[in-house]
């Protein structure tokens, strides 16, 4: 039985009346509970939140069918929400990419301070805007990679720097980790 189910049904709580504490449609909720969905992460700590702690979100992910990688949320607001690594080599790319020719490519210390940057803008959009997952990241991402473009040697058009932004998040987001070549 999912631990969600469990925990309604030992507090005798209805999913409608546990949907709308949460924020979340009866639907979404029987999707996660059907194991066919995966709670998007601020969802999954709400649940975790309005439960106690008694559905943990290691329950809640690993209820999941499928082998996609699912982000786990923190444990405390100041920890991120996003691997910075990861993030980091889907800059890469990107930058690689919008950067001119003649420009030098961006220092390995100038990357590890744009993924953190981009995490923690990540993370105060979150209680900003309604934008979620890739959406979000790119929304992160379009400055970071614009600040980096200034400092290598120039910077793309805005239609360019968008398509970026949607790449990167894209390579991010992706079921497959990014592996080095």
């Amino acid at each position: 039985m999912h631990p969600l189910k469990r925990y309604l049904h030992d507090v005798e709580e209805r999913v409608q009346d546990f949907a709308d504490r949460v924020g979340v449609s009866r639907q979404t909720l029987y999707r996660i509970i059907a194991g066919v969905q995966a709670p998007k992460p601020l969802l999954a700590r709400r649940i975790a939140e309005a439960t106690g702690g008694a559905v943990s979100l290691a329950a809640l992910y690993g209820e999941v069918r499928g082998g996609a990688d699912i982000l786990a949320m923190p444990a405390t607001p100041e920890e991120a929400l996003l691997d910075a690594s990861r993030l980091r080599l889907a800059m890469a790319v990107v930058i690689n990419h919008l950067r001119p020719e003649e420009a030098a490519p961006a220092a390995p210390e100038t990357l590890d301070i744009a993924a953190e940057a981009t995490v923690n803008t990540y993370a105060a959009l979150s209680r900003l805007t309604t934008r979620q997952g890739p959406a979000r990241l790119a929304q992160a991402l379009r400055p970071v990679l614009e600040e980096i473009l200034k400092e290598t040697g120039g910077v793309p058009s805005l239609s360019a720097l968008d398509r970026g932004a949607e790449l990167a998040s894209e390579l991010y987001f992706q079921d497959r980790p990014l592996q080095r070549r």
